[in-house]
């Protein structure tokens, strides 16, 4: 049963990944706008539905839980992967979004 809750958190992440490529793309940015966030707020939603209706039994939270422990770790890896110097040379706005963001 924990499985069912990684199973859901997965699919959560595959379709906030694809609204953030379509994000992307409408706004005519050559890369992933959001995804993980949308991911994260389809999960909330999700998973809270889930539950008023019964279909979310406490085992298959778990799964969900073990990956939200996660969720930091995996976020800092996915940064770190991001262009920093091309957001650093684009201009101040980049320093001011970083620096209000943290």
């Amino acid at each position: 049963m924990i499985i069912y809750g990684t199973a859901v958190l997965a699919g959560c992440l595959i379709a906030g990944m694809i609204v953030g490529d379509i994000l992307g793309t409408l706004l005519g940015v050559d890369s992933n706008v959001g995804g993980v966030g949308f991911a994260m707020l389809l999960l909330i939603v999700l998973s809270d539905w889930m539950r008023r209706v019964g279909k979310f039994p406490p085992l298959s939270e778990q799964g969900v839980l073990y990956w939200s422990a996660m969720y930091i770790p995996i976020v800092v890896a996915m940064a770190s992967t991001q262009n920093v110097v091309s957001a650093v040379t684009g201009g101040p706005i980049a320093l001011l979004a970083g620096a209000g963001a943290t």
